[in-house]
């Protein structure tokens, strides 16, 4: 389904698109990588390529995206000593192992821009900044390691922080959000960057099925273009199935729709008559 998905992306008017990389499935136990089949992430970004987009790869590697435990894989959990996201040897040992594995993958098959690939763009960490500050100054630490972490495997490519004010030089902070026209960047030499625009919502079993008027996405975008904005990215153009017991919690459906220009099932959500955006 790739291909007719990234074209059909691409005919509404993409030129990027954005991807998290998921940490459980492609090391399902210590130093057993999978890329196969639905896996294969250089396929995928062939296949973004070949139809002419660039890509953003959000590497991680922890996702959130109602992904089941995040994107880490269990066994994490069990590693001696071990604490999640915060200035702790054992995980950062395992994040810098997983991060360095995907970067040369990469590199390998010379997929990031600076060798003349697809990739333009790479996200460290997700959506910290909150977490960074419950932490005190272990999460500041790590905040610090991460970035400098991810610049030093030397991809010639920026790396982002989603939600993350306090990203050191030169990672650059990026807003998600329904609206990001009152934000900025927490340096005045850096891009603007809109990583996530909700379109929608992730449903619940038992919640409402949450919509977005597509009129009041398109102003919001226009806003923050409006205010210098230079890159933003739908959350989700497409989000599909999550099958099996991908889905996180709590209550989290396996269908992952939000409200998206592509729907759950590959189709193309048309306005009506009703809903012309003047």
């Amino acid at each position: 389904m790739w291909e007719d998905l990234i074209r059909k992306a691409k005919d509404g008017g993409l030129d990027v698109i954005d991807t998290y990389v998921f940490w459980n499935v492609h090391e399902p136990s210590p130093g057993n990588y999978n890329f196969q089949g639905r896996y294969d992430l250089v396929r995928f970004i062939k296949t973004v390529q070949r139809v002419g987009l660039y890509v953003h790869l959000r590497i991680g590697p922890y996702v959130c995206a109602e992904w089941n435990f995040g994107g880490f894989p269990v066994w994490l959990k069990y590693v001696p000593g071990i604490s999640f996201r915060t200035d702790n040897g054992p995980f950062k040992a395992a994040m810098q192992s997983f991060t360095q594995k995907i970067v040369q993958m990469m590199k390998n098959e010379k997929l990031f821009q600076s060798q003349g690939g697809p990739i333009i763009l790479s996200q460290i960490e997700n959506e910290y900044g909150p977490e960074s500050r419950a932490l005190g100054g272990a999460g500041h630490a790590y905040t610090n390691w991460a970035a400098k972490m991810a610049v030093g495997l030397g991809t010639g490519v920026p790396w982002v922080m989603c939600k993350q004010d306090d990203a050191p030089d030169p990672v650059i902070n990026a807003c998600n959000g329904f609206y990001c026209d009152d934000f900025s960047p927490n340096k005045p030499y850096k891009p603007s960057l809109w990583t996530e625009s909700w379109s929608g919502w992730f449903t619940e079993f038992g919640g409402p099925i949450y919509q977005r008027p597509v009129q009041d996405l398109a102003f919001g975008i226009a806003r923050f273009i409006q205010k210098g904005g230079s890159f933003f990215n739908y959350y989700m153009y497409h989000g599909g199935t999550n099958f099996g017991r991908s889905a996180g919690g709590p209550f989290v459906t396996t269908s992952y729709d939000y409200d998206a220009p592509i729907d759950e099932y590959g189709q193309i959500i048309m306005l009506s008559k009703h809903d012309k955006i003047l």
